[in-house]
């Protein structure tokens, strides 16, 4: 009998594992068919988190170019007046130069020279002055000879 029973036994297995095999294939065949399908589209939903979260966005990029246009016209502001700074130092450097030549004689003789010589084009006793008549930006020409001969600037 044990043997009967045994036999009968491993029948059920097989039986149950052939079963098992077949409904396995089954459901393979099953989930291939759904694949091939057209999967239908699913509705977009209104996301308010996603919503935001543009508004965010653009809202950033909107203020970091305000921003950098802002930066960059500040920088051209500092620019300008470094330069307008570095201009007044200058004058101010010839302005202390031109007072210690005023304290002293032999300077100030030489600066009351120079500006006769460069602003009113007057020379020393028996000098001669050359001008360069084709030479458009001779600044001696300007208010000496003729009518005909003077420059227009």
């Amino acid at each position: 009998m044990k043997e009967d029973q045994k036999k009968i036994i491993e029948l059920k297995r097989k039986i149950n594992h052939d079963d098992f095999r077949r409904q396995e294939r089954e459901i393979k065949e099953q989930k291939k068919y759904k694949k091939l399908e057209t999967p239908k589209k699913k509705k977009k939903k209104f996301n308010l988190v996603n919503v935001i979260f543009t508004i965010f966005v653009l809202y950033f990029a909107y203020t970091a170019f305000n921003q950098y246009k802002l930066i960059d016209e500040l920088d051209g502001q500092i620019a300008e007046k470094n330069s307008i700074k570095s201009e007044t130092i200058n004058s101010i450097e010839e302005l202390k130069e031109d007072v210690e030549k005023i304290n002293n004689d032999e300077k100030l003789l030489e600066l009351v020279e120079k500006i006769a010589r460069d602003q009113y084009k007057m020379v020393k006793p028996n000098e001669i002055i050359y001008i360069d008549k084709n030479k458009n930006d001779n600044k001696f020409i300007k208010g000496i000879g003729f009518g005909g001969d003077m420059i227009d600037e």
